[in-house]
C-alpha cells in the first residue's frame, strides 16, 4: 500500500478549554508527517453544552482538513462509530484519539505503517517495555486490575485495551464495528475483543503517554465507578459470545 486516505476521529464533549489548540497542533503534525497520504480530522461533538461546537465550526472554515460532526447524544463509542461509518466508503484507514492528546503524536506514523505492513488494527500500548508513561499510582493500580480481569475472562494477549490511540482498516470498520454495542468508554475494549476473536491481526506499538488534564478539564466520573461499569461490561460481553 502506498497512498492512503486516513480518517482521524476525535470524540469531544465540553472540551472548550483545550480543543482549539490541540486541533491546530494535530493538524500541523499530520500535515508535516503524512506528506504521501491524505487525511481528514473529524471532531464528533457529543452534544457539548459549552463552546466546543462553536470553536470547531470556526476552525472548520479555516482548515480544509477539519470537519465538525454533531451528535445529539453523549458517548465516546457512539462518536467514533458514527464518524467511521459515515465515511466508511471514502477512506482506507480509520483512527481515533482523545481530545487531550495524552498519547504523544510521534507515535502516529507507526499506526499508519503498521496497517501498511498488513495488520488490521494497530493500537497504542502503555505497557510495552519501550513505552513511557506518567500516571498516578491510583490509575496504575486500576489499570493493572482491568488488564488482569481481561486476561482471565477473555484469555487475551492484548496488553492495553482502553488507550485512546488506535488505527484500523476499512475491513474492520465494515465487519466488526457494526457488531459493537457500547456507546461509551467500553467501545475500545469491545472493538479489540471482537476483532481478536474474529482472527484479525492486531499490533501494539510503544508510546509516550502522560495525563495532561487538570482538575478543571478532567471528567467527573470516579475511578471506582468507572471500574465497576467496565467490569459489568466485560461480563456482559463475555456472556454475549
Amino acid at each position: 500500500m502506498n497512498f492512503m486516505k486516513i480518517l482521524v476521529v476525535i470524540p469531544a464533549y465540553n472540551e472548550e478549554k483545550i480543543i482549539k489548540l490541540n486541533l491546530i497542533i494535530l493538524d500541523s503534525f499530520l500535515r508535516s508527517n503524512l506528506k504521501n497520504d491524505q487525511y481528514l480530522i473529524v471532531v464528533a461533538d457529543n452534544n457539548s453544552t459549552d463552546a466546543t461546537g462553536e470553536i470547531i465550526k470556526k476552525l472548520e472554515t479555516q482548515y480544509a482538513s477539519i470537519k465538525y460532526l454533531y451528535l445529539p447524544q453523549k458517548g465516546k463509542g457512539l462518536a467514533i462509530r458514527t464518524a467511521w461509518q459515515k465515511y466508511r466508503d471514502e477512506f482506507d484507514l480509520f483512527g481515533f484519539m482523545d481530545a487531550d492528546l495524552a498519547t504523544d503524536l510521534t507515535a502516529f506514523p507507526a499506526l499508519i505503517e503498521g496497517i501498511k505492513q498488513g495488520n488490521d488494527l494497530v493500537i497504542a500500548s502503555r505497557y510495552l517495555p519501550q513505552s513511557q508513561t506518567n500516571r498516578s499510582l491510583l490509575r496504575r493500580f486500576f489499570s493493572f486490575g482491568y488488564r488482569l480481569v481481561l486476561k482471565i475472562i477473555f484469555g487475551t494477549k492484548i496488553k492495553d485495551f482502553p488507550c485512546g490511540f488506535k488505527m484500523v482498516s476499512q475491513a474492520v470498520v465494515k465487519n466488526i464495528v457494526p457488531k459493537i454495542e457500547s456507546n461509551q468508554w467500553f467501545f475500545d475494549s469491545e472493538l479489540l475483543y471482537l476483532a481478536e476473536k474474529a482472527g484479525y491481526k492486531i499490533k501494539e506499538i510503544p508510546v509516550n503517554w502522560r495525563e495532561p488534564r487538570t482538575k478543571e478539564t478532567r471528567g467527573t466520573i470516579s475511578l471506582r465507578k468507572q471500574s465497576i461499569e467496565y467490569l459489568k461490561a466485560v461480563i456482559k460481553l463475555r456472556l454475549r459470545q
